[in-house]
């Protein structure tokens, strides 16, 4: 079998995801498999052996320091597309760029797995379900790992940070939209589950062992030391080590004589404004100084398993975990575990034939002292035959040869039942969202032309950009088009004339003449008059790709819940930024638009759902449609490509927009759907609360907020601080300093 796997982390750096990686990629190539892995990385290289190559990749530095006059969201940015999303959205385009050009060359896979962490398979998912020849017939799985958006309130996390909480809906997103879904614990299946939907199809297949600690005989024997308690992992909220620390404390107190060792790498501890090991060692100094604890950076994995070897017992306190390499390796090695309750090592760790480890309640406070004392007391002798019970147990789970068994089965059942989907899945929808799908709208003889795009275009007064308009759409590779101008009352003589010269120029095109309605009865009248099944909107001075209306038909053909479709836009005239347009979820769009005005609808959709409203005749009647379709049940998709070119000039409709026109507006939508905005008013006031007033903010990916000429200086120094913030916390302030370093040293 020919299989793909997509990381976050890249053998051999350390880490859950890279160990995961590693073992499983040895797993299947020792099996004869072909093995391929696409994996961030901080260098560029392909490594090959055997049936396994590894693709590294560097990310793209979305905080390079350009010495460049172009706009830093610009097509012409030297990081462009990366330079317009945010990091992990734009990790998971860079990906799907890879294994696509990599599959031009060298062909399909039979699968393609990846993590759902970061939501890394988010643009390859969303490229296949758009029709992507490339990932045509290609089943993509979704391994559940450890997806932040259960992480965060795990170490006690805002989630809602616009960054964050993005990476968040891209995780779901993967795991609603893949051809099949795994995972090595009922305790994460659980919790999937109960935060997406409790009828997804998850198969539980346990995490393969590492081939370098199967073979007893090649491994050093466990020479356990009286007193010696080891923890190894991250010093980090979710792995228990706080409450870990206080208990051990409690028993130093008592009199109780252990040393504790942790291990493990540094973490910022949210709630604290500190990092992890720094308040660990001053509230703990007393017994460090005593040597009663010691905390350890992290150790080599070779001088990591010596030094486990030597441990009377690992602990691993965990509040939230899946299928740890902790937990693994530890029993492997013949180790004593004592363990918390009610998380995934539990599976691990006993089954109904068989204990492997000592498991404490994490609900009752004298439980792990009771346990620990319990094993402190053991003989050497009880010691080795525990740990002895342990490595037993868990060679029948992850024996890789057991693993290999379930995993090719699972896969070839993808494989044989894999079909193209009609529904464009989504997090709108019930049962943790909160619309239905739409109801049948075509019972009724639909009086529209099949397949025929008609495209509308309000004009007023836009003599000088009709032209280029109409270039491009006629440019279109589409054969079924028609056109229609709606003159909204223009009184500019030259604009007039204009148009009397292109309905010269153009057979196949219908020009409307009336008195000024506004763009919203314009819109809705030239519907109710075209004679296609699918309507492109178009501003007069707007341009469109030539392959924009035969993409969206595709799609709308294809999923019966797709309502429109847009894609990503590039502004030209004053401006020259690029706009990374996403799909319509909520209630992210019941805060702020995620999309143009250049889409193409499902006409029946749009006149079943009422159309554009001239009550917004300032400004958003196109969001406010967007928002009334989508609550209707309908979807909106995006095509991440650029197909829609969106003028910007001083004299437009949305450049003489001011705040408090926009404030007034967003009070006129959330009354016009007042039961959404009270279903998902908590979600809302999260998102608000964590990043500031909606109509400053640009695209969720990157946690960016444009300055507005409108903003207070209080706004503007927030805005300013939460972007400084923000690269602190993503290590930009380090990587600036480290080139200005090199930068400097260059001058010697």
């Amino acid at each position: 079998m020919k299989i793909f796997l997509i990381a976050s982390e890249c053998p051999p750096v350390p880490g859950g995801i890279a160990t995961y990686i590693g073992n499983t990629a040895a797993m299947f190539a020792d099996a004869g498999h072909e093995i391929t892995i696409f994996a961030r990385s901080d260098k560029t290289e392909t490594e090959e052996r055997n049936k396994l190559k590894i693709i590294k990749i560097i990310p793209k530095d979305t905080y390079l320091l350009n010495f460049t006059k172009v706009h830093p969201h610009s097509e012409n940015h030297p990081g462009f597309p990366y330079n317009v999303m945010g990091y992990w959205g734009a990790v998971s385009y860079q990906l799907a760029e890879e294994v696509i050009n990599y599959i031009r060359i060298y062909g399909q896979p039979d699968v393609i797995e990846s993590e759902d962490y970061s939501g890394i398979a988010y643009f390859l998912l969303q490229k296949k379900l758009l029709g992507y020849l490339e990932l045509k017939g290609v089943p993509i799985v979704v391994n559940l790992h450890s997806p932040q958006y259960l992480l965060y309130p795990a170490n006690k996390m805002p989630s809602y940070h616009l960054y964050d909480y993005w990476v968040g809906r891209m995780e779901k997103f993967c795991i609603l939209a893949a051809d099949g879904v795994f995972a090595p614990t009922q305790y994460i299946t659980q919790q999937v589950k109960t935060t997406l939907n409790p009828d997804l199809d998850i198969e539980i297949i346990p995490l393969p062992a590492p081939q370098k600690l199967l073979h007893q005989e090649q491994l050093s024997l466990s020479s356990p030391t009286p007193g010696d308690i080891v923890y190894f992992g991250r010093l980090e909220i979710r792995k228990g080590i706080i409450p870990l620390l206080e208990a051990c404390s409690q028993l130093w107190d008592a009199g109780i004589n252990f040393q504790l060792t942790a291990i493990g790498g540094d973490t910022w501890y949210h709630l604290q404004g500190c990092y992890m090991k720094a308040y660990l060692t001053e509230k703990y100094r007393e017994y460090i100084n005593l040597g009663k604890l010691i905390i350890s950076a992290p150790l080599p994995q070779a001088q990591l398993y010596e030094r486990v070897k030597k441990a009377w017992c690992v602990v691993i306190p965990s509040l939230w975990e899946n299928f740890p390499n902790t937990c693994l390796e530890s029993m492997l090695l013949g180790k004593v575990i004592l363990a918390s309750s009610a998380v995934g090592h539990v599976e691990m760790l006993q089954t109904t034939e068989m204990q492997g480890g000592v498991i404490f309640d994490l609900q009752d406070s004298n439980d792990f002292a009771d346990k620990l004392n319990q094993i402190l007391s053991y003989s050497k002798t009880e010691i080795l035959e525990l740990g002895e019970k342990a490595r037993t147990l868990i060679l029948r789970i992850s024996a890789p040869e057991n693993v290999l068994s379930k995993r090719i089965a699972h896969l070839q059942k993808l494989i044989e039942r894999h079909q193209a989907r009609n529904i464009f899945p989504s997090l709108n929808y019930l049962p943790h969202g909160k619309v239905a799908y739409p109801s049948s709208l075509f019972e009724n003889p639909d009086i529209s032309i099949k397949s025929i795009v008609s495209v509308c275009i309000p004009f007023y007064n836009c003599g000088h950009y009709i032209s280029e308009t109409l270039i491009s759409v006629f440019a279109s590779n589409y054969p079924d088009l028609e056109v229609i101008i709606f003159n909204d009352g223009s009184t500019d003589k030259k604009s007039l004339e204009t148009l009397a010269v292109i309905e010269q120029i153009y057979s196949n095109l219908k020009i409307i003449h009336s008195e000024n309605l506004g763009v919203a009865a314009a819109r809705n009248k030239m519907v109710e008059i075209a004679s296609g099944e699918y309507i492109a909107f178009l501003d007069a001075d707007d341009r469109v790709s030539p392959t924009f209306y035969a993409q969206a038909v595709k799609v709308l053909e294809q999923y019966t819940n797709v309502g429109f479709v847009a894609s990503w836009i590039k502004e030209f005239g004053d401006s020259e930024k690029v706009w990374v347009a996403w799909n319509t979820e909520f209630p992210y769009l019941l805060a702020h638009n995620t999309l143009g005005v250049c889409t193409v609808v499902r006409k029946a959709a749009y006149l079943a759902t009422g159309g554009m409203k001239s009550l917004l005749a300032e400004n958003l009647e196109d969001y406010e449609c967007w928002i009334n379709m989508c609550e209707k049940g309908w979807l909106g998709v995006v095509i991440p490509e650029l197909h829609y070119f969106y003028r910007i000039r001083s004299d437009s409709r949305l450049q003489k927009s001011n705040r408090e026109q926009l404030l007034y507006l967003y009070e006129l939508i959330a009354a016009l759907h007042p039961q959404l905005y009270q279903d998902y008013g908590v979600e809302i006031y999260h998102l608000l609360n964590q990043n500031g007033a909606s109509w400053l903010w640009n695209n969720p990916s990157q946690n960016i907020v444009e300055l507005n000429v409108n903003s207070t200086g209080m706004e503007i120094l927030s805005l300013v601080t939460n972007k400084l913030k923000k690269v602190y916390s993503d290590g930009g302030i380090s990587l600036i300093l480290n080139r200005l370093l090199r930068l400097t040293k260059s001058f010697r």
